[in-house]
């Protein structure tokens, strides 16, 4: 059932290409937690420890580790009644991983990658890719999103170029000649890499391909992106120091 997490720390970057993201080897923390009710139930979370040599290392660090464990302890803490309503096509068991692997590191610069599986029961569990990117300039240190990166109405235009290159490729769903039934949406663009060759996209499972054991990507240059690019982040478009 999990051997797509040995699989998920190595990404292809676009459709069609031979480039790959990999972990970097660090530290890690992991720790497990397993008990019964009325079924069985296990969650583990490993995570990667940036060595501490910066203060962007150590706030990346706390809040890696924050997240890890808030989702452990919620999941163990509503498994541990039993299950009201277990079904024919249940299994006998409850689980949760999470798992990050850390992709790039620099003095302003750190990201993350990762899953989060849960299976509650029912014919199978549910995956969730996972990115974190967090940065400083000058004195300040944040963990990035879209929003910071791109001009208000961003979405529309990155929405827009992500289908027209889905369509035109016939990737995934859209190898079909009716899109009508397509569930991709601007809402989804949220999980996001800097890479070298430019802005990295995942998109969860069933947004635009169905369950894979790794998630569907798209590069897209940095130089498409400068008419939409946020003026204060230029740095992050392939100016990254």
């Amino acid at each position: 059932m999990y051997s797509f997490l040995a699989q998920a720390f190595t990404i292809l970057i676009s459709f069609g290409t031979g480039d790959s993201l990999h972990s970097i080897d660090c530290e890690s923390e992991l720790f497990e937690t397993a008990f019964d009710t009325n079924v069985h139930v296990e969650a583990s979370v490993s995570y990667p420890r940036v060595p501490e040599t910066t203060p962007l290392a150590r706030y990346a660090n706390e809040a890696v580790s924050k997240e890890a464990h808030e989702l452990h302890d919620t999941f163990v803490q509503e498994m541990s009644a039993p299950q009201e309503e277990l079904w024919e096509e249940d299994g006998d068991e409850r689980t949760f991983r999470y798992d990050l692997n850390l992709v790039h590191s620099d003095p302003d610069l750190v990201s993350f990658y990762g899953l989060r599986y849960q299976y509650r029961g029912g014919i199978h569990g549910s995956v969730r890719y996972i990115t974190k990117t967090f940065c400083q300039q000058d004195d300040t240190i944040r963990e990035l999103s879209l929003d910071d990166l791109f001009l208000p109405e961003y979405r529309k235009w990155l929405f827009q170029h992500c289908e027209s290159y889905f369509k035109s490729n016939r990737c995934g769903y859209y190898d079909d000649d009716d899109h009508s039934w397509v569930g991709f949406n601007p809402k989804d663009l949220d999980a996001f890499l800097l890479t070298e060759k430019g802005l990295l996209l995942l998109f969860q499972n069933y947004v635009v391909s169905g369950y894979d054991d790794h998630p569907t990507t798209l590069l897209i240059p940095y130089n498409k992106l400068i008419s939409i690019a946020n003026p204060a982040n230029l740095i992050f478009f392939g100016q990254k120091k």
